[in-house]
């Protein structure tokens, strides 16, 4: 606990309070926390995913890959992304100064599992949502969905332990193979509603493994390195994918001007 009121200390300290704007403007900033108390069910390409959904339009992101194996977001995302840990009080208090930051700069997570338990432990004892809340910043949980029991309960144990954040169950065509699992993956406002992603063929997933496009790119040029019948594929594919976060984006929206006319 004591190293727990030093990173809180660090994120109350003076940090300006965003007022509110006009009704109708974007008064918030998302803080995406892609997370799972497990290894191998697409999180890093969930990461990836929002990370370039958001890098749309010309859109600032900043990405935190907090995964102790190879492969992971700073990977795919060099550019943008700081490898960050939780080991140390310093450390800890670096990667939530930056989450706390009321910059007007998206920022995106991605969770390793061996770090599951230890960040959302932090989470609570800083009482992080209500100082993010207080800058004008919305955290919001994606959580791959999946058929094993661990997952299934630490979603809900999320559920109890964040009733005010929201929290999306994210159903992956890809690794679901078919299963339907909405009843293990309630929620109770409009906000999260689940988010689908279809299944992305392997050949068009290697395709964008390898290419140094992201999935920002495919959505509007086409990268002259793949196969032009894959390269419009993959854009059908990514359109597709950036429609539900676009949805989740608007849910959000609507969920706060219904709450301001309250």
């Amino acid at each position: 606990m004591r190293d727990s009121r030093r990173v809180l200390a660090s994120v109350r300290d003076d940090a300006p309070v965003v007022p509110a704007l006009a009704p109708g403007a974007k008064a918030w900033t998302p803080v995406y926390i892609v997370a799972s108390p497990r290894p191998q069910i697409g999180k890093t390409f969930l990461a990836r995913l929002v990370t370039d959904f958001l890098q749309l339009d010309g859109g600032t992101v900043e990405a935190f890959d907090l995964n102790p194996d190879a492969t992971a977001l700073a990977d795919f995302r060099p550019g943008l992304t700081t490898r960050s840990t939780l080991d140390g009080t310093e450390a800890q208090m670096a990667l939530f100064d930056r989450l706390i930051a009321p910059d007007g700069i998206a920022k995106v997570v991605d969770l390793g599992h061996s770090s599951f338990e230890r960040f959302f432990t932090l989470v609570e004892e800083i009482v992080f949502v209500d100082e993010a809340r207080r800058r004008a910043l919305e955290l919001v949980i994606l959580f791959p969905a999946d058929a094993h029991p661990a997952s299934i309960k630490s979603y809900g144990k999320l559920l109890q332990r964040f009733p005010h954040t929201i929290l999306v169950p994210v159903f992956n065509e890809a690794i679901l193979k078919g299963r339907k699992l909405r009843e293990q993956y309630p929620f109770g406002r409009a906000a999260a509603v689940p988010l689908q992603i279809p299944i992305l063929a392997p050949v068009l997933r290697s395709h964008a493994d390898r290419s140094t496009a992201t999935f920002a790119d495919f959505h509007g040029r086409l990268p002259m390195e793949i196969p032009i019948g894959h390269a419009f594929e993959l854009r059908s594919w990514t359109k597709r994918a950036f429609l539900e976060f676009r949805e989740l984006e608007l849910r959000m929206l609507l969920e706060k001007l219904r709450a301001s006319l309250k």
